[in-house]
């Protein structure tokens, strides 16, 4: 999960998050070992909320590592490496 820091306003927050979803959602495609893969747009602001979420899955923690390791995803993470953000990650087996 991403949340926004030095934001003006919510036209900024969008731009920033769409330039998120745009550039790491086409992943789900590129790295074969993606299982399922969501980019999602918070939209009910509160004060503890998140700005963006990444949701995915995968078969194993080494193809979690794979994703990790890619380098489209090092390439998606340069890119948007202009917005500044607080991180928050949670790694589950289910």
């Amino acid at each position: 999960m991403f949340k926004f820091a030095d934001i003006k306003n919510d036209t900024e927050r969008s731009e920033k998050a769409n330039k998120i979803k745009t550039t790491f959602s086409p992943l789900r495609n590129i790295i074969n070992v993606v299982e399922s893969y969501e980019v999602a747009i918070n939209h009910k602001k509160t004060a503890f909320s998140y700005d963006l979420a990444i949701i995915s899955e995968y078969n194993t923690w080494e193809d979690l590592d794979t994703y990790l390791n890619h380098p489209e995803h090092l390439k998606a993470i340069k890119l948007c490496s202009d917005i500044q953000k607080e991180k928050a990650v949670l790694d589950y087996e289910f």
